[in-house]
């Protein structure tokens, strides 16, 4: 569950651009859903780092090693700002999700419609540990 108001509104930005731009427009539980799903993802990268696969702008597929901790993020990288609930930016975007490529050491963003697949997440200070 979201724990503030700026993680619930992000949430229902999500649905309302799920909605409105998926095949499935219109559906708002299929869309709510779905934003509750990329909520729980930005969550996993704020308190560890997960493999995941995206499709890039070009078409082609780009599996990723990424993060949005910033206890793995190299200090000259971090975000100017308040990283404490691990947000990338001042205010995250829900049409987009940034973080941190531990291979290529450079922040990237993917655009949630283009989500492809989910490899493998690995996450520490759990809360439900």
């Amino acid at each position: 569950m979201p724990n503030d108001i700026k993680e619930l509104r992000r949430l229902m930005r999500t649905a309302n651009y799920i909605r409105k731009e998926h095949p499935a427009n219109g559906n708002m539980a299929f869309a709510l859903s779905t934003a509750w799903w990329f909520e729980s993802f930005r969550d996993a990268l704020s308190n560890g780092f997960a493999r995941f696969t995206y499709y890039k702008k070009d078409g082609s597929t780009r599996t990723a090693l990424g993060t949005r901790s910033p206890s793995l993020i190299p200090t000259d990288k971090l975000p100017k700002g308040d990283m404490s609930d691990g947000a990338a930016t001042k205010e995250d975007s829900a049409k987009v999700i940034p973080y941190f490529d531990l291979d290529k050491n450079e922040w990237r963003s993917f655009s949630i419609l283009n989500f492809n697949s989910l490899d493998r997440v690995w996450r520490f200070n759990d809360p439900l540990k």
